[in-house]
């Protein structure tokens, strides 16, 4: 039986579809970003390392520890994937795909946390909700800055000639489960947890994710092409340090690391489920 048009996104009538807002909103994104010079990047790349080394406490160190380490394995998948010669565009659209899934998703799954962390930080003492009222201003500017990411992962795939893919077929199921858990983990018992999937994906793409742009220009991928890596890339390393800081403020028992490992194992190993099928 052939697929129905209701399978299928249309590429370029998703991205004509997107609100004047959120247009602007991106347009000045970009803007900002391509106005960023090599020499920042490095210097915000720095200023990182050094803030892993010197600025996390004890108990927040166990939850950066046990992130990096496995991030480790994403690198050590990618190099094995070049070396199979398994780095190739069929690949990188795979990746867009899932990306403009998982992406799409985001800004609700952290509004959701949002709110849910706004509620528990009602419990808190009155030195530490003033502390903390930066920091839950700090979430809420980072999910707005969210908000229409997908569209980079569109433009991207429009520009490697990709006109339309299918919804059914064409979405891992790595990315519906990753998707899948990181909204039922959103719960009064259980949301704590979704620190480990905010902290994961920003460090992967603040840290890492250069490497993964630099195996894309080696497999023959055009730069202009890679617009959703690169522009998380630059977002998420300029405000990395301030995911230390809140890391520091709400990591601060054994259970809150054991729930937030617990869900970086689980986004480790779906993303990484992610990456092994797309470059097969």
């Amino acid at each position: 039986m052939s697929a129905t048009k209701l399978e299928f996104l249309d590429i370029s009538h998703e991205i004509n579809s997107i609100d004047e807002e959120t247009l602007n909103k991106l347009v000045l994104e970009s803007i900002k970003i391509n106005q960023i010079t090599l020499e920042v990047l490095v210097e915000q790349k720095t200023k990182l390392n050094e803030a892993e080394k010197s600025r996390v406490t004890p108990i927040a160190q166990r939850v950066t520890d046990y992130m990096l380490l496995k991030m480790q394995e994403i690198n050590e998948l990618l190099l094995e994937k070049k070396e199979q010669g398994k780095i190739t565009c069929k690949g990188y659209i795979n990746y867009l795909i899932q990306a403009w899934y998982c992406s799409s998703y985001t800004p609700e799954l952290q509004n959701k946390f949002n709110q849910l962390i706004s509620k528990y930080s009602k419990s808190f003492n009155e030195d530490k909700l003033r502390r903390g009222s930066q920091f839950l201003l700090m979430m809420e500017a980072d999910s707005n800055e969210e908000i229409g990411h997908e569209i980079f992962a569109l433009q991207d795939l429009r520009k490697l000639g990709v006109k339309q893919f299918n919804l059914i077929h064409d979405i891992f199921d790595e990315s519906k489960k990753l998707i899948a858990s990181q909204s039922d983990i959103l719960n009064p018992s259980k949301f704590i947890g979704f620190f480990g999937y905010c902290f994961y994906m920003e460090f992967m793409f603040a840290k890492y994710i250069d490497f993964q742009l630099k195996l894309l220009i080696e497999a023959g991928i055009p730069r202009e092409a890679q617009t959703f890596l690169f522009n998380h890339y630059v977002i998420d390393l300029s405000h990395a340090g301030h995911d230390i800081d809140l890391l520091n403020f709400f990591v601060d028992s054994d259970e809150i690391v054991v729930s937030i490992n617990e869900n970086i194992d689980l986004v480790h190993s779906l993303y990484k489920g992610i990456l092994a099928r797309a470059f097969n």
